[in-house]
């Protein structure tokens, strides 16, 4: 389902050149549930930017379903994302003066899917999370671990083929942060999603089919 062959991504900047990303080449099937170890600084979130389609390689091809990435304008990046992949970030970014209930809409209301359809799969997702009663409330209302999952909720409420996730728990605690990704785990299968999920927790190691270390911008399996 993804496919990178040779890829690697350098930043050019004045204090010279960064290698964030070096010639890797990997392949990830439907339905994997695929972690990405290592420390901060070591390439992680410009990888996943890569297959999400936000950074260009400076080299090698990225392909999703058989399409090239790199073939693609920005309309065709921003429909793939729109439709196909799903994005937890670190930092939960939702909507401050929407409740969690309008933050997991949205979505819906882009892809222009009817109200009793927005609905229901809104009030879905929120119940598998746990959130259900909490829906009305807005994000300051929250707490951390509520937050990061409606992020969640947000992001899989149009049951995407593939969610890019980049250490969706690196503000919570050790408890809340096995409970989100065992909900994520849980979830996506459900949904047969394909989960590409970056964390520097150690810990979490246990929750993925398919484990990398990233290193110096170098990808391994482990």
């Amino acid at each position: 389902m993804i496919n990178l062959k040779n890829v690697s991504k350098t930043f050019k900047l004045s204090s010279g050149d960064i290698d964030a990303v070096k010639s890797t080449t990997l392949t990830i099937e439907k339905g994997s549930f695929v972690i990405v170890s290592g420390r901060s600084g070591a390439g992680k979130t410009t990888l996943l930017n890569m297959i999400s389609g936000i950074d260009a390689p400076t080299s090698g091809e990225i392909s999703l379903n058989g399409d090239r990435i790199s073939k693609m304008s920005k309309r065709q990046l921003s429909k793939l994302r729109r439709k196909t992949i799903g994005m937890v970030f670190q930092s939960h970014a939702l909507m401050p003066l929407l409740s969690a209930f309008e933050n997991v809409e949205l979505p819906l209301r882009i892809l222009g899917l009817k109200a009793s359809e927005r609905l229901r799969r809104t009030e879905e997702i929120l119940e598998i999370l746990g959130l259900k009663y909490r829906m009305s409330h807005r994000p300051y209302e929250l707490s951390g671990g509520e937050r990061q999952r409606v992020s969640v909720a947000r992001a899989l409420v149009r049951k995407p083929e593939i969610l890019i996730a980049d250490e969706p728990t690196s503000q919570l605690d050790s408890v809340n942060t096995e409970i989100v990704f065992d909900q994520i785990k849980q979830i996506c299968k459900s949904f047969n999603t394909t989960v590409v999920l970056a964390t520097h927790d150690q810990r979490m190691k246990k929750f993925g089919n398919r484990l990398y270390d990233m290193s110096s911008g170098k990808l391994k399996s482990i």
